[in-house]
């Protein structure tokens, strides 16, 4: 039979057989205020420690959002609040430091969210483009047109492949209209990594930010108001122009026709106000597990469904999805 492999075979990011025991001496030192030795340990922890925050990031996805290098230090930073924090009767270090860690990750990401939104700018009014419709052959004018209203599109995605694949749907559509809806959704899948159904609703995403475009740019004929009322006189639609105009009542049907959209309820709005505050006080706590389940507790949630509102919470809190974010560079072009 064969041999079986020691522990500390099978330690590759974590060397838990020797910073184990480094981490309970270094509480007896903090204790009996060795403050030297305890210094030394606690420089040992942390290099040992780093190669597993890296993974740790990278495994995640964090670094698509932050910088791997501002995501490990931020770890490394709170390292001494985790040891502190850390009981070797009730868990492996391992183990705490990885939930102790993605949370620092998360908090990372809230931040990184958080200082885009203040500094990002949208960019130029698309008012400029009214009225040059041409619909001859393909001159040098109209790419040059072209070309400079394409550069004004935005997304609120900031991940490389959804960029990607938006760009690679958007191209496919104005270069061909024949194009069958399937193949480009499973070629922008394929291509960019993207699943299927994400794919689908960017092609759908695509076309209305497409409509938008030339709406600011055309004059679309509509029916007047009072018969826009008669014939939907049995929906909630005219009860929408009791809150907006009619002309953006007009705009809404130009860019979103044919979407089905689900209004959220109050209910829905305070469950997610309340879990913002749960989530702003777990950031700002040391990020333990004993820290989640206190603050938890106040909010009369487990330590497990704190956690999971602390973790949705970084998901929407997102930079890859606040803000907007240029399709195209100034050197990029539809066509050349």
């Amino acid at each position: 039979m064969p041999k079986k492999k020691k522990s500390s075979e099978k330690e590759h990011i974590f060397e838990a057989s020797r910073l184990t025991p480094l981490a309970v001496r270094w509480k007896e030192c903090v204790k009996n205020g060795e403050d030297e030795e305890a210094m030394e340990l606690l420089n040992e922890i942390i290099k040992g420690s780093t190669l597993m925050f890296q993974m740790f990031a990278q495994h995640e996805g964090y670094h698509n959002t932050v910088d791997l290098d501002r995501l490990v230090s931020a770890a490394q930073n709170k390292v001494v609040r985790w040891l502190d924090g850390w009981d070797p009767k009730k868990g492996k270090l391992f183990s705490w430091f990885g939930k102790c860690a993605k949370n620092a990750f998360r908090s990372e990401v809230i931040r990184e969210s958080e200082l885009r939104k203040r500094m990002h700018s949208t960019g130029d009014n698309l008012e400029k483009y009214h009225g040059t419709e041409d619909h001859g052959a393909m001159t040098q004018e109209k790419i040059t047109e072209l070309n400079l209203l394409f550069s004004s599109m935005t997304s609120r995605w900031g991940s490389k492949q959804e960029i990607g694949c938006i760009k690679f749907i958007v191209e496919s559509i104005v270069a061909d209209e024949t194009i069958k809806k399937t193949i480009v959704i499973r070629s922008a899948g394929y291509a960019w990594g993207v699943s299927p159904e994400l794919a689908k609703f960017f092609y759908s995403w695509v076309l209305v930010e497409l409509r938008k475009m030339y709406y600011r740019r055309i004059r679309v004929p509509f029916s007047e108001q009072d018969l826009f009322r008669q014939a939907h006189a049995y929906t909630h639609l005219v009860d929408l122009l009791e809150i907006v105009t009619w002309d953006q009542m007009k705009q809404i049907i130009a860019v979103m026709g044919g979407s089905r959209l689900k209004i959220p309820t109050l209910a829905q709005i305070k469950k997610l106000t309340d879990d913002y505050y749960l989530s702003c006080e777990i950031e700002e706590s040391d990020l333990d597990p004993s820290s989640v389940e206190r603050i938890g507790k106040k909010y009369g949630k487990s330590q497990r469904s704190a956690q999971d509102i602390f973790n949705d919470m970084s998901e929407t809190l997102s930079s890859d999805v606040s803000g907007e974010y240029s399709l195209y560079d100034e050197s990029d072009g539809l066509w050349s």
